[in-house]
C-alpha cells in the first residue's frame, strides 16, 4: 500500500470504519435497553448516537462512490490536493480510545469511562499537559452527569463497581 492510495482513499477508509464502530456502538446500545421515551433506558441515547454514526458513515461512503463512478478516480475536495500528512498513530489511538466506552462502560460505569477516553484523547491529539486533560476529563464527566442523569433522569450503566 503506497501513501498516494491512502491519501485519495482515506474518506472512504474513514467512514467505513466508522460505519463499523456505529454499527457496535448501535448493537452494543440495544443491549443495554431503550426504555420508552417517557422513561428512556441507558441505551437509549447510545443507539440514537450509533444511528447518527451510521448515516453520516454511510451518506460518505454513497459519495465517494458516487464521485468514482463519474471520474473513475477519487476527487479532491474543491479542487485542493490533499497537502497535509495523516498521523495515523493518533487516528488509532483515537479509535482505540473510543472503544474504551462500550467495552468497558458496563463494568466501570458510563460517566467514569466517557471521561477516561476524553482525557485519552485530549493526550493522544496534542494537549500537552495531563493536568488540563484531566480537568477537561472530570468537567466533562461532570456535565456528562448533570445533563443526563439529574436534568434528564437517564439512567446510565453505573457499572458492576457502582462507580457512576
Amino acid at each position: 500500500m503506497t501513501v498516494g492510495w491512502v491519501r485519495g482513499n482515506a474518506d472512504p477508509i474513514a467512514a467505513g470504519a466508522l460505519l463499523g464502530l456505529g454499527l457496535l456502538y448501535g448493537g452494543l446500545a440495544l443491549d443495554e435497553g431503550l426504555g420508552t421515551i417517557a422513561e428512556t433506558g441507558a441505551g437509549f441515547f447510545p443507539l440514537l448516537v450509533a444511528v447518527v454514526l451510521v448515516a453520516s458513515s454511510a451518506a460518505v461512503l454513497l459519495r465517494e462512490r458516487r464521485r468514482r463512478t463519474d471520474s473513475g478516480q477519487p476527487a479532491a475536495e474543491d479542487g485542493d490536493d490533499f497537502a497535509g500528512t495523516v498521523h495515523w498513530w493518533r487516528v488509532i489511538g483515537v479509535v482505540l480510545a473510543a472503544l474504551l466506552v462500550p467495552l468497558l462502560g458496563t463494568t466501570l460505569g458510563m460517566i467514569v469511562t466517557l471521561s477516561i477516553s476524553l482525557v485519552l484523547i485530549a493526550k493522544i491529539m496534542g494537549l500537552s499537559r495531563w493536568s488540563s486533560a484531566l480537568i477537561l476529563g472530570v468537567a466533562f464527566g461532570a456535565a456528562t452527569w448533570l445533563i443526563f442523569v439529574y436534568w434528564l433522569y437517564v439512567p446510565l450503566p453505573t457499572g458492576t463497581l457502582g462507580l457512576v
